[in-house]
């Protein structure tokens, strides 16, 4: 496996989300079940610890959206994916994966998102990687 099938089997069993979670850009449609969750990597950086390993940080961010309308817009579900999120991935590894460890790094404030007329929040990490 590889740090991007760790990372989406770790956040596809998260409560309330029943596996919506899609990678940045494969999502079918603007129309899905709330709430759900977009997953993408950003940039990956060289650590140069040493010259025999070969270690690096992975900037992952995850977008938690839900219903925007007025009976059922609110971030508490997203708060609590979150929280489970933080929970469930600070300090996180995978061996096998070439994940070292993982850095919860932030969150962001309220988010409205036009397009797909959500509420959402993402909440930023870092995976510290190793060449396997």
């Amino acid at each position: 496996m590889t740090a991007r099938t760790w990372l989406y089997g770790k956040i596809a069993s998260t409560p309330g989300v029943d596996q919506r979670v899609f990678a940045k850009k494969t999502m079918t449609s603007s129309i899905e079940q709330h709430p759900f969750m977009v997953y993408k990597f950003g940039n990956n950086t060289n650590e140069e610890l040493a010259e025999d390993v070969d270690a690096s940080r992975q900037f992952v961010q995850i977008y938690i959206h839900d219903y925007a309308d007025k009976e059922t817009g609110d971030y508490t579900k997203i708060d609590e994916i979150i929280r489970w999120l933080k929970q469930n991935l600070r300090n996180q590894s995978s061996a096998e994966d070439g994940v070292l460890t993982t850095i919860y790094l932030e969150t962001s404030q309220d988010l409205d998102d036009d397009t797909l007329n959500t509420v959402m929040k993402y909440v930023r990490f870092q995976l510290v990687l190793k060449e396997t």
